[in-house]
Parts: structure tokens; C-alpha cells; sequence
């Protein structure tokens, strides 16, 4: 009995384990994984890859930033835009050839796990996808069913199959071929992809010179996100400069490549820049501003609104200072000696830009101020600015019905500030614009918060200094929270920094903005810039709590971390 039952033991075993190597045998094996960047051709402006696109856009489906997105006036607008219809014409070309639209049902059945695309041309919208997915998982697409409508070409001695649409020139090719889907908008992409996946020696992106240093300047562990860009050609192409919004391609073009990494971490997106320069930078004038700039980093207040700190010179510092401080105002005004002139003779009296010319106050007030900011430009080249910080936050005034965005400006330079000088600057700028008898404008000592001074006039500007750092506040109550604030400096000295806190200032921006910018039209009018638009794309973030970069430069490249906070 015992010899039968361990012979049946031993049977049942061995049929187990020829039932596990048969089943091994029969079932599709897995075809060899490849380096994504590996088997993408060369010459592409923009690569982005994903460690798990699917699952990204999973969660993005499902977030509530997308619905409040798609219900917006912000998307209604946008779908209006001369952007949005070119893709719009372009889906629909694409939707002609493929014989299906390329929509989010069809961007779901093509997401596998590693994905990447690459962007060959901007205007043209030339690009090559490659997922990894499992093969049974796309066979029951709608883009496979319809392959007979496609010709079959080979490449690599793999098939993949191309079509082309006469009237609009789109084309659309795909394959299948060791469990990566391969999708472009040209035929020699796709052939290009399938020869290198077959182990041709063709020209590959990872071998290009703006990649390869990209990627050797960035972080050996890629994020769930990563985008390599080309910045030689992406700041020169038409389209890309027609489209970017910041209108700084003089700047872009200053830099050869750059790459970022997104890292998902809970609460906390990050986000890892490194853009490469051109040009190597002065590392002994790089250090000493961003030693500088880190110094006063340390003052910034938890209770902020927003904040910028970052290297300055004579130029930048006026202007700040003039801007937040002394002069606020959206541009500079003609000064004006004389009452406008007038001309009888073609019956016109003026024009209605005259009415704004001041004629009751003195002429010489007006060119005061003029010298006056020479004075004070003469007093900042004397000691040198290196660094300027400057932190802002809404608040409601006493009333509790208007409100005001109180700043301060910090300067730190190279050698002492001469106190009463400044003094006396600082009166010259902003007395034309309140007395002719420089009421208001007397500076008294207050002994709070370590110490400052202030004008004795309704005219709220106080005045510090420590060291080799001056501040210039519109706000005694900001002022004393940056005197006192002592934060524990960075363990590496950063050349730039910025922060603003979403969650503390929305509720006053979104009040703000429908002040300033109120609809004309009624319901269903186009949104405004400020009180709609801009403020309808912080209701669909909602849930962000905080965004801060920092930013550290060396004579060869830029490393930038941004971190966003999340609500939970």
C-alpha cells in the first residue's frame, strides 16, 4: 500500500511537472525586450518616455482635474482656438486614413506599459509611437481588424503594414512585432524602427550627439516621465515659435538640449530638469550670486503668497524696486512740461489723450523724479546687487472689501549700504507723486522686529537694512515677518528660487480677478482673461497645493527641481 501510494505520488508528480514544461512549450513566448530609445530612429525634436503610459493614463482618466477640465469655459475656449483646430484637422486626417478616429477609446487599446514617442516634425505633426504590450492584447483592436485596407510592407524581415491618403498626403503605418506596437505618421519610421529592432546597424537616437549628453547630464534612474528635448532645432521651428506662449525664444536658443524626469511620490510630483548651455558660464561670478542668492532664501516667510529669489544687477534692481515699491504702474509715462497746445484751425481741440496730462501741479516735479531715479540708480551701482528676493501675498485691506498685494524687495550686494543716502533716494522717488512740500515723506525709527524705518506720511514704505541687505516693503507687518524669519540654509547654494502657495491664495485671486476684470456680455459670454480663465484653470487644480522651483547652475549646465504639492 505505502509502495502504491508513493508511486502515485511520485506519477501524479511527474505529470504535474510535464503538464507545467508542455504548457511552457505551447503557450506564445514572449518575444525579447528592447531599449525603446534604441530601436527609435534619429532625427526627432522631442522624446518623451513612459515607464508605464498606460497606468498614467489611467489615472488620468479618472482624476478629477480632467472633469473639471472638460467642463470648463477654459476648454470651451480652447476648443475654439486656431491650435485646437489644427489638431482637430489633423485627428480628422488621420481618422481618414487609419479608417478610425484617433480618439481616447483608441489611445487605450494602443497604451501598453514602456511607451515612448518621439516627434519628428512639429508643423507636420511627424511622429513614431512604441508601446510595449502584450501581442492577443492589440490583435483585437480596431487598428489591426482593419489592416486589410492597409498594404503590407516588410522591414528587418518583420510586416508591418502602411496606408495613404491621397488628398491630404496623411499617412498612417503600423506594426506588431515582438510585443511592441509600433504606430507613426511615416513609412520609413516604422521601417526604420523594425530594422533596428532586428538588429540592424542603422542610425538610432540614442547615438545622437544632443541625446547622448542629455541623458549623460541627467539622473542614471529615470522617472515615470521622461522628455528630452532638442533645443537647437525645437527654438527655431515656425510652429513651436508661433505656439510658445512665454515669448522668450531668444532664450531658448541659448541652449543646445535639455531633459526632465517626472517622479511621482505620493502627495508630491517632482520634477528634474537639466538644460544645457551653449555657452559655459562665469563659475566664480555663478557661485558668488548664488551664495547670495541662498543667503536670502533663509528670510523667506512660511505665510507667503509667492516668492523670487535670484541673481540681479544695477538694471534689474531699479526696476524692481520702482515697479513693487516706489512707482508701481504698467509702464512708464511721457512726461509732459506744457499744457497741450491748441490748434484752432482744424477745428480740433486736443485729442482725448490730453485729458490725462496734468496741468495743476509743477513742472519741474515731473523731472525731479526723473534724477531722482539716476540718484537711486547711482546709490545701487555703488554697492553692487548680487542677488534680489522679492515675496508677496494678498491680503484684504481694514475694510474688508478691497484688497492689496503687499511685496517686499531685498538686495543683497557686494559692499555696505550707505542708510542715509538711500534715505534721501527713496524720498526724491516718491515725493512728486505726493507733496510739494515733502509732508509725508520724513523717515521715523521703529523698533520693532530688530528695527526699520518707515515715512511718517500715508505713503506705506519702510526701509532696513542688515549687513549687506537692503529691504524696501510696502507692508510693515511683511516686513517684520521677513526680519525675523531665519530658515536653515540649503545644504547647496541655489542660483534661483520661486514658490506660490495655490491653496493659500486662490479664494483672494479668484475675488481679485472678477473685480478687475468683470464679464460684459452675461451668462454664456467669453470668458474673460482674469476672472474666467485664468481663474477657471486654478478651480480645475484645485486639489494643488504648492509649487516651488529651484534652480542651481554651474559654467556647463542648469539643474532645476520643481516640486508640486498635492492636497490630499
Amino acid at each position: 500500500m505505502r509502495s502504491r501510494k508513493k508511486l502515485s505520488v511520485l506519477g501524479l508528480l511527474v505529470l504535474f511537472v510535464t503538464g507545467i514544461i508542455g504548457w511552457s512549450l505551447f503557450r506564445p513566448q514572449a518575444g525579447p525586450k528592447h531599449t525603446l530609445d534604441q530601436i527609435m530612429p534619429e532625427g526627432s525634436l522631442l522624446y518623451i518616455e513612459a515607464k508605464d503610459f498606460s497606468g498614467l493614463l489611467k489615472d488620468w482618466n479618472s482624476s478629477p482635474e480632467r472633469a473639471e477640465w472638460l467642463k470648463s469655459d477654459d476648454y470651451r475656449v480652447f476648443s475654439n482656438s486656431r491650435l485646437f483646430l489644427r489638431l482637430g484637422r489633423a485627428s480628422d486626417q488621420f481618422a481618414a486614413v487609419a479608417g478610425l478616429p484617433p480618439d481616447m477609446k483608441f489611445l487605450v487599446d494602443a497604451a501598453g506599459k514602456e511607451s515612448a514617442v518621439a516627434v519628428y516634425d512639429i508643423g507636420n505633426l511627424e511622429f513614431l509611437y512604441i508601446t510595449r504590450l502584450s501581442s492577443g492584447d492589440f490583435l483585437q483592436s480596431a487598428l489591426w481588424q482593419s489592416r486589410n485596407k492597409f498594404q503590407p510592407r516588410m522591414a528587418g524581415g518583420k510586416q508591418f503594414f502602411t496606408r495613404k491618403d491621397e488628398e491630404s498626403g496623411r499617412v498612417v503605418a503600423f506594426a506588431i512585432a515582438d510585443d511592441y506596437l509600433i504606430l507613426g505618421t511615416r513609412e520609413d519610421l516604422v521601417a526604420g524602427s523594425l530594422e533596428l529592432m532586428s538588429g540592424s546597424k542603422g542610425h538610432m537616437l540614442s547615438q545622437e550627439g544632443w541625446y547622448t549628453q542629455a541623458r549623460t547630464a541627467a539622473s542614471a534612474v529615470v522617472g515615470d516621465l521622461r522628455m528630452v528635448m532638442n533645443m537647437e532645432k525645437i527654438a527655431v521651428a515656425p510652429h513651436f515659435r508661433t505656439y510658445w506662449i512665454q515669448n522668450n525664444i531668444t532664450e531658448m536658443q541659448s541652449y543646445s538640449s535639455a531633459i526632465s524626469d517626472l517622479y511621482r511620490e505620493g502627495q508630491v510630483y517632482r520634477e528634474e530638469r537639466v538644460v544645457l548651455p551653449k555657452k559655459q558660464g562665469d563659475e566664480t561670478a555663478l557661485a558668488q550670486s548664488a551664495q547670495a542668492a541662498t543667503n536670502l532664501l533663509s528670510a523667506v516667510p512660511k505665510d507667503y503668497g509667492f516668492y523670487q529669489v535670484g541673481p540681479t544687477d544695477v538694471k534689474g534692481s531699479l526696476a524692481a524696486l520702482e515697479q513693487k515699491i516706489l512707482a508701481p504702474r504698467f509702464g512708464a509715462a511721457r512726461a509732459e512740461k506744457l499744457a497741450p497746445q491748441v490748434q484752432l484751425a482744424g477745428g480740433q481741440t486736443g485729442s482725448g489723450t490730453d485729458l490725462e496730462t496734468r496741468i495743476d501741479v509743477e513742472p519741474a516735479s515731473r523731472v525731479t523724479r526723473l534724477n531722482a531715479a539716476e540718484v537711486l540708480q547711482m546709490q545701487l551701482e555703488k554697492c553692487g546687487p548680487q542677488a534680489l528676493l522679492v515675496v508677496q501675498a494678498s491680503r484684504k485691506n481694514a475694510d474688508g472689501v478691497l484688497m492689496n498685494i503687499p511685496a517686499v524687495v531685498a538686495v543683497a550686494a557686494v559692499t555696505e549700504w550707505d542708510i542715509p543716502s538711500m534715505q534721501r533716494a527713496v524720498q526724491e522717488m516718491i515725493a512728486p507723486a505726493l507733496t510739494t512740500a515733502r509732508l509725508g515723506v520724513q523717515w521715523r525709527e521703529v523698533k520693532e522686529a530688530g528695527g526699520y524705518y518707515e515715512l511718517d506720511g500715508l505713503s506705506p514704505v519702510q526701509m532696513a537694512v542688515r549687513g549687506k541687505v537692503l529691504y524696501l516693503a510696502n507692508d510693515a507687518g511683511l516686513l517684520s515677518s521677513i526680519l525675523q524669519t531665519k530658515n536653515q540654509l540649503l545644504s547647496q547654494p541655489a542660483s534661483y528660487a520661486a514658490g506660490f502657495s495655490h491653496s493659500r491664495e486662490r479664494q483672494n485671486f479668484y475675488k481679485f480677478s472678477s473685480l478687475v476684470d468683470q464679464p460684459s456680455g452675461g451668462q454664456g459670454s467669453e470668458p474673460q482673461f482674469f476672472s474666467q480663465n485664468m481663474a477657471g484653470f486654478s478651480r480645475a487644480f484645485a486639489r494643488l497645493d504648492s509649487e516651488e522651483i529651484i534652480t542651481r547652475q554651474t559654467k556647463d549646465k542648469i539643474q532645476q527641481t520643481v516640486t508640486y504639492r498635492w492636497m490630499q
